[in-house]
């Protein structure tokens, strides 16, 4: 199975990614309608950028209420049919991986297995990749910092 990895060491702010991903999904150069984030940390000087991750046992599937959230193939998807805009995926997931904007919520589908985002990376600070097992090692690491240091989820918002 494929996922993106990001490597924040590599990751310049410049928002490129973000750029192509609303691009590609409204057609707009909107930053703040794209399905992957970067997050700058003032204090720490660093930038890392942060997209769903595509949970192997997702909080947002689970909690939909209207089961319009479903992972298909190793992706998350939301069924625009069945979504009432609860909002309650935005909110339950632990990563604040998926976007809202007025009624539309915004959620990495990792392009049908083609990332934008990850093309448009000069510095290689996104790739989606094979999973090995160095990779997921990095991985669960990277969930854990998330869901137990709050400064990666200050500047979501």
């Amino acid at each position: 199975m494929k996922h993106i990895y990001t490597h924040p060491e590599l990751c310049t702010g410049c928002r490129q990614c973000s750029i192509a991903c609303s691009l590609k999904k409204f057609g707009e150069n909107n930053p703040k309608k794209a399905a992957i984030t970067v997050i700058r940390d003032e204090f720490r000087r660093y930038e890392v950028p942060l997209v769903c991750l595509q949970c192997d046992d997702p909080l947002c599937v689970k909690m939909c209420p209207q089961n319009a959230v479903t992972k298909v193939e190793g992706r998350v998807v939301r069924d625009k049919e069945k979504c009432i805009g609860c909002r309650f995926c935005a909110i339950i997931c632990p990563y604040s991986a998926i976007t809202v904007l007025g009624k539309e919520l915004v959620q990495c589908d990792l392009c049908n297995g083609d990332p934008t985002c990850v093309k448009f990376c000069a510095t290689k600070a996104i790739e989606y990749l094979e999973d090995t097992e160095e990779l997921l090692r990095r991985r669960r690491d990277f969930v854990e910092k998330m869901l137990y240091s709050s400064h990666y989820l200050v500047a979501t918002g």
